[in-house]
Formats: structure tokens, C-alpha cells, sequence
């Protein structure tokens, strides 16, 4: 690491062999003859009542202060470059990370597989559900009822979380950390030293992706109560949202692989799995630019539109092969750029036959 006060001084004697009116102002400094604020004031004066001085003293000063700038250049901690410090700054977040994690936030409020503290108050619990309805509306509201029944289990079981808060730390020691300005939540995590987590319920817990929730479908006549504003909403909170477009994927993956079948593929479904290495067959993307809540049209089904489109890209690239195929279906996420929608993909097995 550089030593900053070897570069200063070096940039001091630069100045002085350079700039002889500074070098002499600098000089009655040292010497107690001007104070460091009139000091300070006499440069600043000579500098800038010179445009060429003050030009070439910038460029001196850009040369010779440049190992400090170059140490200040965020270098990663870990493999990923996830977490970036500084040699003389507090480890903070990529920038690029932190810009997504916003992104992401904007829609999704809650982000429970990155949090490690207790949900915010205020903020609703982010939930998918266990469904194979396409109905972009019915999965809006499904999404909302999902999102109110876990948070209802997490306020069942807050009396719990305060009881053993109660028996690990005393009232002093709860309200010195409070006193540093942390919220209530972080204050109870921090006493509890990480031990909160075993009160989370099973079906959310930090630092996981939350399970799917199993809720009622809409009725069609809850469905038809809703006004159009309503409908709109629903199916933007569907399309918008990282859970809303997970809990998709089971439709999508469902429908597209009744077409499979239907143009005669043996198809067998599965998560994606990343450590697949081997070809693969065929892929296709659905996207759809998200503008905004008034620009999503409640009648038009993005879920049967995505799956009719995946699948039938599938079978145009497998051309004449026919067989047994493996079929993923995945959710895209990139809200960065505003335009998500679903993927799949075709891997092959042993039995894939050529036509």
C-alpha cells in the first residue's frame, strides 16, 4: 500500500522545484511565519489569479497524487466481486451489484434469499405460489393472498422472537444497541447474535428462496368484481415481480411440454440444473418489455402466449428429431434493462432419435 505522507512530501518538493512563488509561500508556513488558513488562502489566491499556473500546477498535482487514487480503486474481496473495499474504507457492495439490488427492489419490495436481518416493517413478505393457474390476473391476486398468509405466520410467532430476545439479553444491553440508531429489528438481530433465524416459519426463511405457497384460485366471479384498474394492477404485480414470474414457470413448463409430446417427443420435465454441462438442443426466449403498471393489458395472456412460443420454437429448432428430451423452463429476470418474460431449453438423453 502506498504511505500518503511519502507522497506528499514528494509532491511538496515537486512543487517547489516548479512553482518558486508557491514553494515560498509553503516555506513561511513551515516556518510559523503564516498560519496554515493563510497559508492555505495565499495558494489558492496565486493559483487561481494564474489560469496558465493554475493549469500546470493541476497537471503536477495529477502526476504526482496518482498512487493514492490508484489505491483507492475498488479491488474484489471474494471470487465472485461481489463485495469491493478500499485499502482505507469499509468493505462495501459492487457497485454494479448494488445498482441490480435496487433494480430488483423497485418491483419486489422483499428480497428474502439476500436478507439476513428480520423483514423490514412495512415491507410485505415476497412470496411465489404453488400453481399451475395462466390466468396473469387470478395469479396477481393469488400473489397478494400468498404474500398476507405468510405475513400473518411471521406476526404469529413475533411474541416467540421477543421471548427469547428476553432470555438472551437484558433491557440495558437491547437499548445500547438501539442507541447506536439501528432500527428495532436490526437491534433484536444483533443481540441475538444471528440465533433469530430459528424462529423464521418454514416457508420463509432468510437467506433462502422462499417455498411456494399453496393458495385458493380466484373464484371467476371474484374475477369478474374486479374493476379494470384492479385487473391491471393484479396482472402487473404478476408480470413484474421475480416471484410472480416464478410462479409461472409450473404453467409454462406444463403447456409447453403437452406440445412436446403432442409433436412427438417423450419429454421429461425438471428444474434447471446449472451443472448440466452437456449440449444443448434447443433454446428459446420469451420476452416482454415492463413499463409500467398502465401499460400491461389485463386481457392479454402473457403466460400462454410465452409457452405457445417456447414451444413451438423448440420443435422448429429439433427440425427432424424425434425422442426422449429433457425440459427445463426457467424465469428471465432482467429488470435492469425492463424486459423479463421465460426461457427453455431442450437437453438431450440416450434415447434421442434422428428423423
Amino acid at each position: 500500500m502506498t504511505d500518503p505522507n511519502q507522497v506528499f512530501t514528494q509532491f511538496a518538493a515537486k512543487v517547489a522545484d516548479e512553482f518558486p512563488a508557491l514553494a515560498n509561500i509553503l516555506e513561511q508556513a513551515k516556518n510559523g511565519e503564516l498560519s496554515e488558513q493563510d497559508a492555505m488562502r495565499c495558494l489558492s489566491e496565486t493559483v487561481m489569479g494564474d489560469p496558465e499556473l493554475a493549469a500546470r500546477f493541476q497537471q503536477v498535482a495529477m502526476q504526482a497524487l496518482a498512487p493514492l487514487r490508484e489505491d483507492q480503486v475498488a479491488k474484489p474481496l471474494d471470487h465472485n466481486g461481489i463485495i469491493m473495499h478500499k485499502p482505507r474504507g469499509l468493505p462495501r457492495l459492487n457497485p454494479l451489484v448494488e445498482g441490480a439490488l435496487i433494480e430488483r427492489a423497485q418491483f419486489d419490495g422483499d428480497m428474502p434469499e439476500l436478507r439476513t436481518g428480520q423483514l423490514p416493517e412495512g415491507v410485505k413478505p415476497a412470496v411465489s405460489v404453488d400453481t399451475d393457474v395462466r390466468s396473469p390476473v387470478a395469479m396477481g391476486a393469488m400473489l397478494k393472498d400468498a404474500s398476507e398468509q405468510v405475513a400473518g405466520k411471521i406476526a404469529d410467532v413475533e411474541p416467540e422472537r421477543v421471548k427469547l430476545i428476553e432470555a438472551i439479553a437484558d433491557n440495558d444491553t437491547l437499548a445500547l444497541v438501539k442507541a447506536t440508531g439501528l432500527e428495532a429489528s436490526e437491534a433484536r438481530d444483533l443481540v441475538l447474535d444471528g440465533k433469530s433465524n430459528a424462529l423464521d416459519i418454514p416457508e420463509y426463511r432468510r437467506g433462502q428462496v422462499p417455498a411456494p405457497v399453496k393458495v385458493t384460485k380466484p373464484s371467476g366471479a371474484a374475477l369478474l368484481a374486479m374493476s379494470p384498474a384492479e385487473r391491471r394492477q393484479s396482472a402487473w404485480s404478476f408480470l413484474s415481480t421475480t416471484q410472480g414470474r416464478r410462479s409461472a414457470v409450473r404453467g409454462i413448463k406444463e403447456m409447453v411440454e403437452g406440445r412436446l409430446a403432442a409433436a412427438g417427443f417423450d419429454v421429461t420435465s425438471r428444474p434447471f440444473d446449472k451443472t448440466d454441462t452437456s449440449p444443448v438442443l434447443a433454446a428459446h426466449k420469451w420476452e416482454v418489455g415492463i413499463d409500467g403498471p398502465n401499460a400491461t393489458q389485463s386481457a392479454f395472456n402473457m403466460i400462454d402466449v410465452a409457452a405457445i412460443s417456447i414451444a413451438a420454437n423448440l420443435v422448429r429448432d429439433m427440425g427432424d428429431r424425434r425422442g426422449s428430451v429433457i425440459l427445463e423452463v426457467v424465469p428471465i429476470n432482467t429488470v435492469d434493462i425492463r424486459s423479463v418474460g421465460w426461457a427453455g431449453r431442450l437437453m438431450g438423453t440416450d434415447h434421442l432419435l434422428a428423423g
